[in-house]
């Protein structure tokens, strides 16, 4: 059985993050712009009734590699979740990519083809999707969608205002 250390996660994690600069998609621009939107409406989420308005989320780079480690990990392996490669949880990749906050989450959300209203809409559907995409401590955020043989993923990764 082949044993890997966090450390040994922690650190591919953090050279695949360095290896490329993410440069935003139209498509991925756009799922960010319509979070935005959503924010700025203020929302009734299923179960948690109504949010109140929330800032917009300032698009930082960080962000987007920690989204598209997990987009990657879960186009690849047909899997829609929150744990990643070796076990990693939302805040380890994010801290991977250099994203130092008090509070980070992800949302998530895997489809058939290019369409990122769909992810906003099934989130607006998720009691738990739609509170965290709304809160307004959550003031930085990247985004990634990847296409593959098993489906579109979709990783929005949020945070609160950077160290």
């Amino acid at each position: 059985m082949l044993k890997v250390s966090f450390r040994h996660v922690l650190g591919c994690l953090a050279v695949a993050a360095s290896a490329t600069a993410v440069a935003q998609t139209s498509a991925e621009s756009q799922l960010l712009a319509r979070l935005n939107q959503v924010r700025a409406q203020g929302v009734t989420c299923p179960g948690s009734g109504r949010r109140p308005v929330a800032g917009a989320l300032a698009f930082s780079n960080t962000h987007a590699q920690a989204a598209q480690i997990q987009a990657n990990y879960m186009t690849s392996s047909g899997q829609i979740t929150h744990t990643g490669m070796g076990g990693t949880t939302p805040r380890i990749r994010a801290a991977s990519t250099g994203v130092n906050a008090v509070s980070v989450t992800e949302i998530i959300f895997m489809g058939k083809g290019l369409n990122p209203e769909a992810a906003i809409q099934w989130w607006l559907h998720s009691p738990v999707h739609c509170f965290w995409m709304n809160e307004a401590r959550y003031t930085h955020a990247g985004a990634s969608i990847v296409q593959g043989s098993r489906g579109t993923s979709y990783v929005v990764v949020l945070s609160s205002q950077p160290k």
